[in-house]
């Protein structure tokens, strides 16, 4: 069977042998390469994008296809990024991946055609096995921040890190996917979230940390993502179904993985740190404390000037962000309990992941 790209189809699933779609007559070979064979999750008229796989010849590749002409440029964002960036943990994309079709009825459709990663998520990967052990836990860990070094170091943050955007290659290596809302680090930006315009907000429960919620995602905010996924491994239990302390927003999760040695515990918890600036500064200092306590090393790519400004600036958006909460924490303090009882407490205060 094959599948009409047009999302206004009334009838997507089609016999191989026609040309074009016996429902509403659009092409049912994609740019005269790319047939749709079957579709990666749920055709449904919510989701911004439907993602099928498609067969070019005997090579089995992913089209995903932008419904929504508002996401355009998160789409063209997340082109970019994938053709600018080059590692076995990324999906490729080859110069002529990115494409339109316009369809019989409708508007034209945005094309991505990219690397089909053979495998499991950690998604599917926890639900067939369970919580995961320690040294694969380490091996794992390590190969995501390895990824998150080079995404980071081009200026990019991924922002929806979770199990189900991580897969594991038959080869044991990790690969991170779905690119749609990659964010790139500019001067712009710093400047929106620190004058708190408008930015795009993405938000997966229990992964997503305060700051990003509030619309002021930076990079810290994966190593956050990141810290509540390797909870959700070790654990087997997703971080909404951990306590949370309402004080601090410290989630206790290590008596629910009792194979989990103290200084592993202490990282993942300094990534999920409620406030940006009490996490680690780069993906490089996550590096680092793995290799003291493992002695396993990586060549490192050497930092551009242009990289180091960017964490410059990162760091001072932080150091601010981290001072404002301060700040605030100190002026409720010199009001009276009177004051405080006719005002709200802040959200940076308390908040509960669940």
């Amino acid at each position: 069977m094959s599948y009409c790209i047009n999302p206004r189809c009334p009838q997507r699933q089609q016999p191989d042998a026609l040309d074009h779609c016996a429902a509403c007559g659009t092409p049912l070979l994609i740019g005269d390469r790319y047939r749709l064979l079957r579709p990666l999750r749920d055709l449904d008229d919510w989701s911004p994008a439907d993602i099928f796989e498609v067969a070019a010849g005997d090579r089995l590749q992913v089209m995903k296809v932008l419904k929504q002409p508002k996401l355009l440029p998160l789409f063209e964002r997340e082109v970019k990024t994938l053709q600018q960036l080059h590692h076995p943990g990324i999906p490729q994309v080859e110069p002529d991946g990115y494409f339109t079709v316009t369809p019989a009825t409708g508007p034209p459709l945005a094309c991505l055609v990219m690397e089909k990663i053979a495998g499991d998520t950690l998604e599917q990967w926890l639900a067939q096995y369970g919580p995961v052990n320690q040294p694969l836990a380490l091996t794992w860990l390590r190969q995501a921040t390895e990824i998150l070094a080079l995404v980071h170091q081009t200026e990019l943050f991924h922002r929806d890190i979770k199990l189900s955007n991580l897969m594991l290659r038959p080869d044991g290596q990790i690969a991170l996917i779905d690119f749609g809302t990659v964010r790139q680090m500019t001067n712009t930006y710093l400047a929106k979230i620190g004058g708190q315009r408008d930015v795009t907000t993405i938000v997966s429960p229990g992964y997503t940390p305060l700051e990003q919620i509030n619309g002021r995602a930076v990079p810290q905010s994966d190593f956050y993502a990141l810290g509540r996924s390797w909870v959700h491994l070790l654990t087997g239990q997703h971080p909404v179904d951990l306590d949370t302390d309402d004080d601090t927003g410290t989630l206790h999760w290590r008596r629910a993985a009792p194979q989990v040695e103290p200084w592993l515990a202490d990282l993942i918890d300094d990534l999920m740190a409620p406030f940006p600036g009490q996490r680690p500064l780069n993906a490089e200092e996550i590096l680092r404390r793995l290799e003291a306590r493992t002695g396993k090393s990586r060549s490192r790519p050497a930092q551009t000037t242009s990289q180091r400004w960017v964490q410059l600036l990162v760091g001072l958006n932080l150091a601010l962000l981290l001072a404002n909460g301060l700040l605030g924490w100190r002026w409720s303090q010199r009001h009276g309990s009177a004051d405080r009882s006719q005002q709200p407490m802040p959200l940076l205060l308390t908040f509960k992941s669940r």
